[in-house]
């Protein structure tokens, strides 16, 4: 006699709940792992050699002395987001720029370029404050491509991984509020691309899927963007096609990010492209979430934007579980009332990382 079927598991599949949580709370664990190195110019050996160094877990500290645990900027940004998506369950560009400059006032430190956005913001018309990020980018000759929206974009690729069009939208929309350049745009696209594939691809996906899935949310980004801005096609195809030589030269042994034109140390006017590169490059090389993570931290540079967006990048693809426990706690911890009762600051209260859970509910 044949043995009875096997009942079929009910409800929903826990892999993309465990790989959209693994990009949130990886975009936390980076940036809390990169606390103390961050800025520094680490000396670390050429690619493909990991670097190594004394920090192996989350330990605090850094210029501002910070608890162990405690995210910066990026991570904040991108709980102001997501409580924005939460609340109107939607992207909506008006409201996101309301949150970030609300949070200006309770920041411990604000990067330089949202620094000079914000200020962009005050000095503004009420009705041309979403141009702020563009004013700036053309005072700047439309020259500086920053890295500090593409860990902010992370949520988006949450909430609309099943939607290409309006998640290429939402990240190009959202980054150009503070962001404008176009490699910022894209790099955005086609990182959320990638994460929403990763949260999407089933069972059987590989790595090296997520390329393609970026070079996808790069075109369609691209397309739109030169819909809406003819003015810039130039810059937009020029984008487009370096960004595209990043995910190339990521898939190299050599990632090229100690060279003459791109350094990490002095990312110069193509900061997002090297933590771009940088990201997909760990992805592709590295087969831990931990080992790529503790690599990035000890290369030193921008390394709390670079530890946010490897981490979601490598969260997402290799799920929630593939952090070590220890990380998780102290990143969803972190600033706890000793009194259950009392109330925290404001971030324990508002701009802290558990809430980037609210997106993906165990």
């Amino acid at each position: 006699m044949p043995p009875p079927p096997r009942r079929r598991a009910t409800g929903p599949d826990p892999l993309p709940g465990q790989r959209a949580r693994g990009a949130l709370l990886g975009l936390a664990a980076g940036n809390a792992l990169a606390v103390p190195t961050a800025g520094r110019p680490f000396y670390a050996p050429a690619f493909p050699q990991l670097a190594e160094g004394p920090y192996q877990g989350i330990v605090g500290g850094g210029p501002h002395e910070l608890r162990k645990g405690q995210v910066t900027e990026p991570t904040q940004l991108a709980v102001a987001l997501t409580l924005s998506l939460r609340d109107l369950k939607r992207y909506d560009a008006a409201d996101a720029l309301r949150r970030y400059r609300a949070w200006q006032f309770h920041a411990f430190a604000i990067s330089d370029p949202m620094k000079e956005v914000l200020e962009e913001c005050e000095a503004g018309f009420a009705n041309a404050v979403k141009e702020a990020g563009k004013r700036v980018w053309q005072k700047g000759f439309r020259r500086v491509a920053n890295a500090g929206a593409l860990p902010r974009a992370v949520p988006l690729a949450v909430l609309l991984s099943k939607d290409p069009f309006a998640l290429a939208q939402a990240a190009m929309e959202d980054t150009a509020l503070t962001h404008f350049d176009p490699r910022s745009q894209l790099a955005s696209a086609g990182l959320c691309a990638a994460i929403a594939k990763a949260i999407t691809g089933g069972p059987n996906l590989k790595a090296a899927d997520l390329l393609p899935a970026a070079e996808t949310g790069i075109s369609l980004a691209g397309a739109a963007l030169a819909r809406q801005e003819k003015d810039f096609v130039q810059e937009i195809t020029r984008a487009s096609a370096l960004l595209r030589e990043d995910l190339a030269l990521a898939a190299q042994d050599d990632p090229q990010l100690y060279g003459p034109e791109l350094h990490m140390h002095r990312p110069g006017n193509n900061a997002v492209r090297a933590a771009f590169r940088l990201a997909f490059w760990e992805l592709l090389h590295v087969s831990t979430l931990e080992g790529g993570l503790l690599d990035v931290v000890h290369r030193g540079g921008d390394t709390e934007v670079h530890g946010a967006v490897t981490g979601a990048l490598l969260g997402a693809f290799h799920g929630e579980g593939a952090l070590p426990a220890d990380w998780r706690e102290k990143v969803l911890l972190a600033l706890q009332p000793a009194n259950p009762l009392q109330k925290g600051t404001v971030m324990w209260e508002v701009y802290h990382p558990r809430h980037l859970l609210l997106l993906a509910p165990g």
